[in-house]
């Protein structure tokens, strides 16, 4: 494995980048590993949270400590990242996920809780169809892009680990103006209505994220996001749709035509 493909996979995962598109750019480069195989999130995971790319030595899940320092012994390999850069990509992954610190009740390496990152992460749903009839129906994650000021980061299917079909992506302010043109519509006429404090404080950049999540989650149980157009140069909030809680409860509360 080439030094700089990792070196680049670190910064590019501190920077943002979901694991399962670095997937794709190395199976895309025709990276394979020892046994011939395609590189996977949960392998380059292991690959990126080693301490050994930052010089330093384990053994069993531990690492190797001078006992007259108690400072971390270095290998006789030259490091790829800064033990700095190892502490800050290890702490984008889930305990369970690292190269150390497996299982669940294993800590983070910083001490750090993991979170989302974006707003709508953990909320939307892939809503393009797939073979068979149906719709993808899987989550979709957020990543950094660098292609476009208006929209510096998309929600996308990821269809690298085989779960989703990789096919829809959609600006993340599009989505997130979309949920507040949900929660907060301009005439006053929405499936839900808020308490007017909680319309005033999120509309005055007074409610912090947290606290928006919370918001989102008491009304909503996901948004399917359709595929869009390409080509296409304005925003479609049509594409964000969003699923209500107690949805039976809300279409018999609306008059009959």
């Amino acid at each position: 494995m080439e030094s700089g493909l990792v070196r680049k996979a670190i910064e590019d995962r501190i920077g943002g980048k979901p694991i399962g598109e670095v997937a794709r750019e190395w199976c895309a480069l025709g990276v394979t590993g020892t046994r011939g195989g395609r590189p996977n999130p949960q392998a380059i995971t292991q690959i990126l949270t080693a301490p050994r790319v930052c010089g330093y030595r384990a053994n069993r899940g531990e690492l190797l400590m001078d006992p007259e320092t108690g400072a971390p012994l270095a290998g006789a390999w030259q490091a790829i990242v800064t033990p700095e850069e190892w502490t800050a990509v290890c702490a984008t992954f889930s305990a369970g996920s690292l190269y150390m610190h497996r299982g669940s009740l294993s800590p983070r390496l910083t001490g750090r809780k993991a979170g989302p990152k974006y707003l709508a992460s953990g909320f939307l749903r892939c809503g393009a169809e797939v073979a068979g009839g149906g719709t993808c129906d899987q989550p979709m994650g957020g990543c950094k892009s660098t292609r476009s000021r208006k929209s510096p980061y998309n929600y996308i299917c990821n269809g690298a680990a085989g779960r989703g079909c990789g096919k829809c992506a959609i600006s993340g302010p599009l989505v997130e103006d979309a949920i507040a043109r949900s929660l907060f519509p301009a005439d006053g006429q929405g499936k839900v209505r808020l308490p007017e404090p909680i319309r005033l404080r999120w509309h005055a950049g007074e409610m912090g994220f947290e606290e928006k999540r919370k918001v989102i989650a008491s009304v909503l149980t996901c948004l399917v996001i359709r595929p869009g157009k390409k080509g296409s140069p304005a925003w479609d909030h049509s594409r964000v749709v969003p699923v209500w809680k107690w949805a039976d409860r809300i279409r018999g509360a609306e008059p009959q035509v």
